[in-house]
């Protein structure tokens, strides 16, 4: 009887042994379709943005037409904003305040709203991955995906995949105690190409802001010319890529290193210290986005991104500056 009980006993263990693998292998299956679909469809739509109790509505239209990028954001309430962007350049229009910013576009991302990475194998290492219930957002069928991370490096992600096309419609940020940091949520969504001109164009016209940034594109620098050092950087991140690259709104350099597990991004600002600047130093918070101000070695240093404030201070203790 004790033999045919610890039989059973182990059937059961390997059973749900194989459960367990195969859900996270339809989870795996899901972010892959999110990470397609966030690059290959056209659609157009609102969303709602909540974090530290206030909350943008959003209007989003985007094209893809044989690979080719055109978007734009549109802020409903609060300060008159927008975003406009195509496959190499971002213009940012704030008309309240007469400015417009614009630039090349650095990184390879497909605008709003992919998320994801393309290397999702390298997760399994720091994120557990389980699928959740289906249910309803903006009237479409909605599979949830659960992205929890093994340790305090990390957020961790509800995500509700449109059940048909596999666009990501409602995300959830959570802390360690997966208590809700910031979301986003689709209200209204519609898909297809048939998306006109006129809803990718800005409704302010150029030629009534004043406009800063950059003409030209700032190709990544070599890895060879960085001379800081990150030693001990945060468990799974390392170095994606490495630019120099002028402020939009101020004539003068700085290098941006963007630090990645494969989900979360931190990127780590260098330029020259000024005696202002020395005076900004510490940790703060906006939301989602931990910030830490240092100076060093006559630099001033800033780390930013949505990670816990114990990942960005982690980064900025281990730079080294090699000259």
């Amino acid at each position: 009887m004790r033999a045919l009980t610890c039989v059973c006993t182990c059937a059961c263990a390997l059973m749900l042994c194989v459960v367990a693998q195969q859900a996270r292998a339809d989870a795996m299956d899901w972010l892959v379709k999110i990470n397609r679909a966030g690059a290959d469809l056209s659609f157009s739509g609102i969303f709602i943005y909540a974090q530290n109790g206030q909350i943008d509505t959003m209007q989003v239209s985007r094209r893809i037409t044989d690979g080719a990028l055109e978007e734009r954001l549109y802020a409903l309430n609060g300060e008159a904003r927008e975003i406009v962007r195509d496959e190499n350049l971002i213009w940012c229009y704030f008309p309240n305040q007469n400015v417009g910013v614009h630039e090349h576009r650095q990184t390879l991302d497909s605008g709003f709203p992919r998320i994801l990475p393309d290397d999702l194998e390298r997760l399994k290492q720091h994120y557990r991955f389980r699928e959740g219930e289906v249910s309803r957002i903006a009237d479409r069928l909605t599979q949830r995906i659960d992205v929890m991370p093994t340790d305090d490096y990390r957020y961790g992600y509800r995500l509700w995949a449109d059940v048909d096309t596999g666009l990501l419609l409602r995300s959830d940020l959570l802390d360690g105690d997966e208590q809700l940091i910031e979301q986003y949520q689709f209200v209204d969504i519609d898909f297809g190409d048939d998306i006109s001109d006129r809803e990718l164009k800005a409704t302010t016209g150029k030629e009534n802001l004043r406009w800063y940034g950059t003409d030209t594109r700032q190709p990544s620098a070599s890895r060879t010319d960085l001379k800081w050092h990150f030693s001990d950087l945060p468990a799974g991140y390392r170095l994606s890529k490495y630019f120099r690259r002028m402020m939009p709104m101020e004539e003068r350099e700085i290098e941006h290193l963007i630090f990645t597990d494969g989900l979360a991004t931190v990127s780590v600002f260098i330029q020259p210290a000024n005696a202002t600047q020395s005076e900004m130093r510490g940790l703060g918070r906006m939301g989602a986005v931990h910030v830490y101000r240092s100076t060093r070695d006559d630099h001033h240093i800033t780390v930013m991104g949505e990670a816990p404030a114990r990942t960005v201070e982690m980064l900025v203790a281990g730079m080294n500056f090699r000259g």
